[in-house]
Parts: C-alpha cells; sequence; structure tokens
C-alpha cells in the first residue's frame, strides 16, 4: 500500500449502538482514484476500526494488505480474524458496507474484588430473619433481629482485595491489573484485632454492632416500641431496656435485666438478673417471670419466681408470687393467690373484705417447697403402682398352689412385676432420703415474719415452715405475724431485718435503637 496521507485533524466520531457517537483517533487515512481506507483507533487504544470505500477503478484489498497495514501501524494484539474477513468479503458486493468494522481488540485488565467483611455472628439489624420450619411454616413471633456472641467467639474476618487481571492494548502494551479497595474496619468497644488485622474476636458477651466502620460489643438492647410482631421475641445474653410494652404471647429471655417503660401482659420473661415493670403487670393467669429481683406497679394475674426480692406498689391480685428475698407492697394489698417469702412478707393490706382466700408464707425456701410437691407427688405415684401390683400378687400369696399353675407368659409378667416392686422400693429409699435431706438444710437468712400496716382479713391463711393458720377475724394493724409453736402470734409492727447487698451491678451503658418506627 502507498505511504499515508499525512493529516492534521486526529479525532473523528463513529457511529454506535443506539445512534451514539463514539471518538475515534485516525490512525491512517489514505485516498484514491480506486477506494478510500480510513483506519482509528480509540482513546484508550483498545479498539481499531477501519472502513473501506471502494472507487470507480476499485480492484480489491486482500485480507494480507489489510493485515500488513495494520502491523505497520503497531497494531500487534487482538486482531480479530472475523473482522478482517467480513471487510474482505463485503468490498465487492453489490451494496458495499459503508461504515466501520472492528478489526482489532484489546485483553481489558480486569479490578479487582473489593474487599470484603465475613460475619460469623450476624450485627443487630432492623430487618427480620424469619426461620423457616421443616413444613414451611414461620413463627411471626421470632424475627432473629438480633445474635448473641460470647466472650473469645470470633465475630467477624475480613477478606482482603483481590489483585484485579493485567491486560493488553491493540498495539502490545501491558495494563497493570487494578487491584480492589480494601475494606475499612476497626475495633470498638468489647472488640479485639488480631496481628494481622484480619480476625476480630469478642471480649465480653452481648450483641455485635457494626457502625461507621467500627465493629463493637453492646451488653444492652434498647427497644424504642412495644414488643408486638414488629419486634418479635428477644432473647439476648444482655441487658434489654423496652421504651413500650411487652405485650400478650411475646417473651423475653435476657441474661442481665429487664426493664420495660410499659406494661406487661400474657407474656414471659426470664432473666438471671433483675426485673423492672415501670407500668404494671395484667398477667391475664398466664404471664411468667423468672429473674432475681422484680419490681412492678402491680403484678395481676400472674406467676413470679424470683431469687431475690418483689416488690410491687400498688397491689399483687389473684397471683402466684415466690421469692427467696423479701415480697412488699408498700402501698396496696396482696389478694388471692399465693405469697411465699424466705426472708418475709409485708403489705399494707393482706386479703379483702370478701374474704378472699389469700395464702401468704413466710420462711419458706421456694425452690424447695417445689421440690418437696415434687417428691410427694412422685411417692404417690409409686404408692398408687405397687397397690396395683398388689391386686394383682395377692392371690398368689392366699393359694401358693396357683403360681405352680401358671404358664410361661404369666410368669414372665409376674417375674416383671416383682423386678418393678423392687425399683420402686429403692427409688421410694432415694426420695425419702433427699427429702430428709432438704428438711434438714440449713436455712441461714430465714425470716419468719410477716408485716401488715393497715388492715389483716379474715379469709387470709398464714404459713411458717409447716405452721398454719387461717385469720378468722378481721384484725387492724400495724402488726407482725410471727410463729409461736404451732400458732399464729399477732404483736407490735417490727421492721423486716435490712436486706443484705446482692452481688452483680447492672452492665452495659451503651444502647442501640432497635424497632424504631420509620418516619
Amino acid at each position: 500500500m502507498d505511504e499515508p496521507e499525512k493529516l492534521d485533524r486526529t479525532d473523528v466520531e463513529i457511529a454506535g449502538a443506539g445512534g451514539s457517537k463514539i471518538p475515534m483517533r485516525t490512525l491512517f487515512f489514505d485516498k484514491s482514484p480506486d477506494r478510500e481506507l480510513h483506519i482509528v483507533a480509540s482513546p484508550d487504544r483498545m479498539r481499531v476500526f477501519v472502513r473501506l470505500t471502494p472507487g470507480e477503478r476499485f480492484s480489491g484489498v486482500s485480507r494480507e494488505q489489510l493485515l500488513d497495514q495494520l502491523i505497520s501501524l503497531g497494531v500487534s494484539h487482538g486482531v480479530m480474524d472475523t473482522g478482517l474477513n467480513l471487510l474482505v468479503a463485503l468490498q465487492n458486493s453489490p451494496a458495499p458496507m459503508t461504515g466501520y468494522l472492528q478489526v482489532a481488540r484489546g485483553t481489558p485488565r480486569r479490578k479487582g474484588e473489593d474487599g470484603t467483611i465475613e460475619f460469623h455472628v450476624q450485627p443487630t439489624s432492623p430487618n427480620p430473619r424469619y426461620d423457616v420450619g421443616e413444613d414451611g411454616t414461620i413463627d411471626y413471633r421470632q424475627l432473629n433481629l438480633i445474635e448473641n456472641c460470647f466472650a473469645g467467639q470470633r465475630v467477624a474476618s475480613v477478606l482482603p482485595p483481590g489483585p484485579g487481571r493485567s491486560g493488553k492494548n491493540v498495539f502490545g502494551e501491558e495494563l497493570p491489573p487494578v487491584p480492589g479497595k480494601p475494606v475499612a474496619v476497626r475495633p470498638g468497644q468489647g472488640v479485639v484485632v488480631s496481628s494481622n488485622g484480619r480476625e476480630f474476636t469478642s471480649e465480653i458477651e452481648g450483641r455485635l454492632v457494626f457502625e461507621d466502620d467500627t465493629l463493637s460489643i453492646s451488653a444492652t438492647l434498647e427497644i424504642t416500641r412495644d414488643i408486638d410482631y414488629a419486634v418479635g421475641n428477644v432473647d439476648f445474653v444482655g441487658k434489654v431496656v423496652v421504651k413500650g410494652s411487652l405485650l400478650d404471647g411475646f417473651y423475653i429471655n435476657a441474661k442481665r435485666g429487664v426493664e420495660v417503660s410499659g406494661d406487661m401482659g400474657a407474656a414471659r420473661i426470664t432473666s438471671e438478673g433483675d426485673v423492672k415493670i415501670i407500668g404494671g403487670i395484667k398477667g391475664k393467669n398466664a404471664a411468667i417471670i423468672s429473674c432475681r429481683s422484680l419490681a412492678a406497679r402491680y403484678i395481676d394475674d400472674a406467676t413470679v419466681e424470683a431469687t431475690g426480692d418483689v416488690t410491687a406498689t400498688k397491689e399483687v391480685m389473684n397471683s402466684s408470687v415466690q421469692a427467696l428475698g423479701r415480697i412488699k407492697v408498700p402501698n396496696g394489698a396482696i389478694i388471692g393467690g399465693i405469697a411465699c417469702a424466705f426472708r418475709g412478707v409485708e403489705a399494707d393490706t393482706l386479703g379483702s373484705e370478701m374474704g378472699v382466700t389469700t395464702w401468704v408464707m413466710s420462711g419458706l425456701n421456694w425452690t424447695e417447697e417445689n421440690k418437696k410437691a415434687e417428691i410427694r407427688a412422685k411417692v404417690a405415684e409409686y404408692l398408687d403402682r405397687v397397690h396395683s401390683s398388689q391386686v394383682l400378687l395377692d392371690p398368689l400369696f392366699k393359694d401358693p398352689e396357683l403360681s405352680g399353675r401358671l404358664g410361661t407368659d404369666q410368669k414372665s409378667m409376674l417375674s416383671e412385676i416383682i423386678s418393678e416392686l423392687r425399683a420402686i422400693r429403692e427409688a421410694l429409699v432415694d426420695l425419702l432420703e433427699e427429702r430428709a435431706s432438704i428438711a434438714n438444710r440449713r436455712q441461714e437468712g430465714m425470716v419468719n415474719q410477716i408485716n401488715v400496716r393497715k388492715m389483716l382479713y379474715m379469709g387470709v391463711v398464714t404459713r411458717f415452715s409447716e405452721m398454719e393458720s387461717e385469720i378468722k377475724d378481721t384484725i387492724k394493724g400495724p402488726l407482725t405475724v410471727e410463729p409461736d409453736g404451732q400458732i399464729a402470734r399477732f404483736g407490735p409492727f417490727r421492721e423486716l431485718p435490712r436486706r443484705e447487698k446482692r452481688d452483680g451491678e447492672e452492665d452495659g451503658t451503651e444502647t442501640v435503637m432497635v424497632g424504631e418506627e420509620e418516619g
């Protein structure tokens, strides 16, 4: 081919997809009577296009001629045989192509993947993560907004960015790879990072929080609304603070305590720490609370088991309240149900004018009382089985010759009955020894004292250890009821012994909002 014409212009535009214009730089332009040849390249030197326009005396251009021209221009990489062959095939067509055909394409470099965080514990999220059962059912009370983490647990790992892949333009020039961007992560409160900066481990129990490129552990969960279907059940190793109410059918399981600003309905709370219900408990005979100490405005139709004190400001009504500390109702009454405290009971009023049966117990360890009740029920069950066996064995004892006439199956059954009776006897011995051990156990801190500031109504049953006494006449307070042998003695009001300070201060002052309504 002839030497290319030197052109002043260096940039042209060719038609792209959808009518767009693609800027190009001229590499070669030659115009003669037989044809016009225009070779252009993209500014990024990654693509080469050719336009061949036949003239009046066009004799044709071979593939080798086109290839030689590209090589002379320095195009050494990515030459497309398809483009060259198509260009040659169309040059003598009755309707020759007038546009540009791509004849070379470079190898683009590939950017590496950005670094990412792999969470081994899911950070607290406002978005539900429902569990789907094997049968496809979904429990919409179980949203899994939080996931607990524990001391020493790896909570997250940083995956480094990818190196990317190198490329080459049509002139054979190497294009260095572009590595991905590293992810920015810093350790915050309660989190330590490994020496290589990639592994993050929790130092304490709590929940994982990821905010402002920082991983931290919070021992407190603050919920800014009611516990309902928008929040779901809560299971947390720290302390839970609810700014609304705990609605019917939901539960909170929080290791370090619970505080509810509103009311508690027919729900459940379980905690090793203290529970505070700033409103009150409307249990509907379905509320259950198991905790250390409990404080509420009132407790109605609920079951409470506490290893510390229980305090209700206004009333305890038709509830089963059991405490290893004290039960106190400083401004109200205990009416109906059971109030059982190891370190004393105190209220303005016990019972009501209607004579509602109200059990008030002091000096009793409810955990041991429950265990003794289990033993009594088990002993009764065993004795019933012994009685049933005796019904079958008595005829054999009365007529010894009858046992000789028993068939093989009957003898096998008889052997099984005798073996069962021996096992029952051994079990009964163990149960009776356990009951005796409970009865002989030292009861340090026990307080046999019931205080009434205003009125003790008839119908109240007081109990101290194994001594029970029903109040037959209404008695005006203030007074203190104590055991005196096998009777209850009514004496001057005396303050309950001061409660010893308990271990375990509340942890966690940092809070992150969950369940905040939009708008």
